[in-house]
């Protein structure tokens, strides 16, 4: 457990202008703490940071089944409070959190996220701007509190940094080079201690969504932003993006009862985490501007972060839809490698490039149903193009890709693959049928299986494929025919056990045994 009480540096106000519904930022670390201490199997509670001006502790709480482990799994983001009087933010975050906690085990779908997703949640960014409005020192105020006059102390008319335009993409072309104006960049893109740490996080975690939570003082909220118009063009996935931001914003009913929230681009122009996460991390990033106020009534923040869940749960719902993933390797040496990705019709060679990552080889691109051609490329590597692969309606595409290094025949480059035993599934997840093709080379160490179950070797079997429910259990074993060495096969699973009857919705392991050779894949089944 993080020990947090050297951190309190909370000032109460003698006068309280905020309604007490609203977290404090002391509470806030205590709901935290306390949720990472009830929840330790599905949560972990990390200090990601320090602010820039006061060094508070900025945490962020991952939810998964193994919070501990990054895992071959896509992540989705959701944060609050870049802006310091938009406290709503924080709000649906915690209410997320705890909602998302309390029906692990009870709501299949949440349990499915949480198995298979890494879900990452920064209630508050700018914790020192979060201290300035909840104690009434400035109840507009905006941003962090970086000393820009160096004079030592705080002062409202020339501190502080726009955090929110202090991301390094267009910076030069948004915010104001004015410290005193309220949205002031900074001195440089990540200049910013808190901004820093939404750049690290991402750069590990290869975000498929985000959702930046904010709300507008001035103009219309009730909205859902996407990257982006530039200029006259719209971004190059605008097909796909929109697509979502325009489910997004209509899942979320608005205050009023009488509509939902709208999707609407914003500009590229404008320095912001959205801008930034999409252009140059590839995340689909999305802005929605809470309610029309930035501190609505008490009574109705919780109306508020129901009516939000929806949303946020769509977009978990998708991270599971329509895509293209997979992992990219050597194909001589298996090890994963980091290659571009490129989508005829849907690159843009002034971003840069889409690749896979640096742990597993995994890419992911979200797409609307359709067909495409992809193409892989890596310096020292020849260039593969793959047509016609088609994404379905409801679940992603699986295309793992090996790589030949450059100098190597394509006949030896098979050999050796040909010498590697492997197991793979499609679709995953999956509704009704699993597609598990596997191969087996190596006849010589073969004559023993092994139990997952037991922990023990079992003599004679030769090889074998099982399926295992999540306590260990083997509920699913299939009769391998005998010479397949060297040959890729394949069997279907219909989600049922050795007596046929149909499994609950949930998580699996498909695991492969040939002697010494042990693979196991996780597969999700859906309704």
């Amino acid at each position: 457990m993080i020990c947090l009480f050297p951190y309190i540096l909370y000032l109460i106000s003698e006068t309280i202008l905020i309604d007490p519904r609203y977290h404090t930022y002391e509470e806030v670390i205590q709901e935290l703490d306390s949720i990472a201490t009830h929840y330790p199997s599905i949560t972990k509670l990390y200090n990601l940071g320090f602010s820039t001006r006061d060094s508070l502790p900025i945490f962020g709480i991952k939810i998964s089944d193994n919070p501990a482990i990054k895992e071959d799994e896509p992540a989705i983001l959701f944060n609050g409070i870049h802006h310091a009087e938009e406290l709503l933010g924080c709000e649906v975050c915690l209410y997320l959190l705890n909602d998302l906690v309390s029906k692990y085990g009870i709501d299949s779908a949440i349990t499915c996220w949480i198995n298979n997703a890494e879900i990452w949640i920064i209630p508050v960014l700018n914790p020192e701007g979060h201290n300035v409005v909840m104690n009434g020192i400035d109840t507009i105020w905006r941003k962090n509190k970086r000393d820009n006059n160096n004079n030592g102390f705080f002062d409202p008319d020339s501190d502080g940094v726009d955090l929110n335009r202090n991301y390094d993409f267009n910076w030069e072309l948004g915010g104001s080079p004015d410290p005193a104006n309220e949205n002031y960049r900074g001195p440089y893109p990540f200049s910013e201690n808190e901004t820093k740490i939404i750049r690290n996080l991402a750069s590990k975690n290869h975000f498929v969504f985000d959702v930046c939570y904010h709300c507008a003082r001035t103009g219309q909220g009730e909205l859902v932003y996407y990257p982006w118009r530039w200029g006259t063009q719209f971004a190059i996935d605008h097909p796909f993006i929109k697509r979502i931001a325009d489910t997004l914003a209509s899942k979320i009913i608005n205050d009023a009862g009488n509509g939902t929230y709208v999707s609407i681009y914003g500009y590229a122009t404008e320095g912001t985490a959205r801008n930034w996460l999409y252009g140059v991390c590839g995340t689909f990033a999305y802005t929605i501007e809470l309610s029309r106020s930035c501190y609505p009534p008490g009574y109705k923040v919780d109306s508020i972060c129901m009516r939000n869940l929806r949303g946020a749960y769509y977009l978990l719902e998708r991270t599971f839809g329509p895509s293209i993933t997979g992992i990219i390797t050597d194909s001589i040496t298996g090890q994963p490698l980091v290659a571009e990705i490129r989508i005829s019709g849907y690159y843009d060679p002034a971003l840069p490039p889409r690749t896979s990552d640096s742990l597993f080889g995994r890419y992911r691109r979200i797409l609307n149903p359709g067909t495409y051609t992809l193409k892989f490329i890596k310096s020292g590597y020849d260039t593969i193009t793959v047509n016609n692969v088609v994404v379905s309606p409801g679940i992603p595409t699986i295309l793992n890709i090996k790589m030949r290094p450059l100098g190597i025949e394509e006949d030896e480059s098979q050999e050796m693959e040909d010498r590697e035993s492997s197991l793979t599934i499609h679709p995953n997840p999956f509704r009704n049928k699993l597609n598990i093709r596997y191969r087996i080379h190596d006849a010589t160490n073969i004559g023993q299986g092994f139990s997952l179950a037991s922990n023990k070797t079992i003599v004679g079997q030769g090889f074998s494929l099982a399926i295992y429910d999540i306590s260990g259990r083997i509920v699913k074993s299939f009769n391998l025919e005998s010479g397949i060495q060297h040959q890729v096969s394949s069997v279907i699973w219909d989600g049922t056990d050795d007596r046929s009857r149909k499994l609950p919705s949930g998580v699996y392991f498909v695991r492969l045994e040939a002697g010494d050779y042990r693979q196991i894949v996780k597969a999700v089944m859906l309704k």
